[in-house]
């Protein structure tokens, strides 16, 4: 079982996600906005983060670049869920253990792309 911390301003998305890595037996806290997801992180340090881009207060990848940026919080893997980002900017900004996801995802695409960023963590 992993701590997932997970972001998407979609209520029912973010239900989904949820409910998806829950069954796949993970812990997960959900959050509305990238800023209260990177307090989150910062305080709690999950095992891998989730986000969306196209969200309030700040985008995905702008929590990318945040936490890539905090010696604290820059191992943390990272799983950009989004329909919203080309794969020019996700090669920019991803980095190690870090995936993609484009939405519209499957609950087996969510949870590859968390499992290939636990198993990045554990290879370290």
């Amino acid at each position: 079982m992993a701590t997932i911390a997970a972001a998407d301003d979609d209520l029912a998305v973010q239900s989904i996600v949820k409910r998806v890595l829950v069954r796949a037996g993970h812990d997960v806290s959900t959050y509305d906005d990238g800023a209260a997801l990177v307090e989150e992180v910062r305080s709690h340090h999950p095992d891998v983060v989730v986000t969306d881009n196209e969200m309030p207060v700040m985008t995905g990848l702008e929590v990318v670049r945040t936490l890539h940026a905090d010696p604290d919080t820059a191992d943390i893997p990272i799983v950009v869920a989004s329909g919203s980002v080309s794969a020019a900017t996700a090669a920019e900004v991803l980095h190690g253990g870090d995936q993609m996801v484009p939405k519209p995802f499957t609950p087996a695409q969510l949870q590859a792309g968390v499992t290939a960023a636990l198993e990045s963590t554990r290879a370290v």
